[in-house]
């Protein structure tokens, strides 16, 4: 169902249930993530056979099929959200704007089914992402229900983008070693201060090794990654929500705003009051 905002004259398009029992996941909006949190079940998601143990991530939308055959002690808290959650953009307290196209984009990837990466829908989460996972995908959960302030739609949008941009991106990650289990680090804790010695100590490998891995498939050092990375989710972070810098900073990594200010406009010849300015505007025509 859609949900009335206390705090302003509008609906907003989403819904959360703490536990859709695998009922009614593919029709009730054009997006549905349902995180299996304990149990098991097996059927079939598209006419392929799943078996599904906990964790698990369900990615579907209105046109996926998912039978459900046998399912033992299953809790399968779930979010449900269609187009128009994506579209809208807040300008400011009293203004908002649909964007022609879907405008929140990362990990939207996770939806899609083609043949290239043969996506399923359903994505395996490992003991070191689950709980990055099950805390964004609650504390979106209680925004829906509670609505703590002015900015709860926005700080739905942030832990979604938070953790769709996750669980995709280490999907993506590199089967290369130590390559891959550095990027899994990034991704799983970038949020947090995080040092070239806690990347070598998680990916089995020395500085030298690890920063040629880094520059011989990006270009640039593995701590040059990690900030590049916590400026791309920024970005995301500037267009899509309205809250405030220092909490952007914070989410993405940073101590200080002022530093995370500086750094910004160092990589992108602009302030992020100003990248939130322009973004928004062609968001809202893309």
């Amino acid at each position: 169902m859609s949900q009335k905002d206390h705090f302003k004259d509008r609906i907003v398009n989403i819904d959360f249930i703490p536990n859709s029992f695998l009922k009614d996941l593919t029709h009730k909006n054009k997006y549905t993530l349902t995180l299996i949190t304990s149990g098991a079940f097996s059927g079939a998601l598209n006419g392929i056979p799943i078996r599904i143990k906990a964790p698990y991530l369900l990615c579907l939308t209105n046109q996926d099929q998912l039978l459900v055959s046998q399912k033992q002690n299953v809790v399968a808290p779930t979010i449900q959200f269609d187009e128009d959650f994506l579209r809208t953009l807040r300008i400011s307290d009293k203004h908002y704007v649909k964007s022609q196209n879907s405008s929140i984009k990362v990990g939207m990837q996770l939806f899609k089914r083609d043949n290239v990466r043969e996506k399923s829908g359903a994505y395996k989460l490992t003991s070191e992402v689950y709980p990055k996972i099950i805390e964004k995908f609650f504390v979106a959960g209680s925004e829906v229900l509670v609505q703590s302030d002015r900015l709860w739609v926005c700080r739905i949008k942030k832990n979604l983008i938070v953790l769709l941009s996750l669980v995709d991106d280490l999907i993506k990650a590199d089967n290369e070693l130590p390559l891959n289990k550095a990027l899994d680090y990034i991704y799983t804790n970038y949020s947090q201060q995080i040092t070239l010695n806690d990347l070598t100590a998680n990916s089995f490998s020395n500085r030298d090794t690890l920063n040629r891995c880094f520059r011989e498939k990006y270009g640039c050092t593995a701590m040059q990654y990690l900030l590049l990375y916590r400026l791309k989710i920024a970005k995301n972070l500037l267009t899509h929500t309205g809250i405030s810098l220092n909490e952007i900073a914070y989410a993405v990594g940073f101590s200080y705003d002022t530093y995370f200010i500086k750094q910004f406009k160092k990589k992108f010849q602009q302030t992020p009051t100003e990248y939130r300015r322009v973004s928004r505007k062609l968001a809202a025509y893309q």
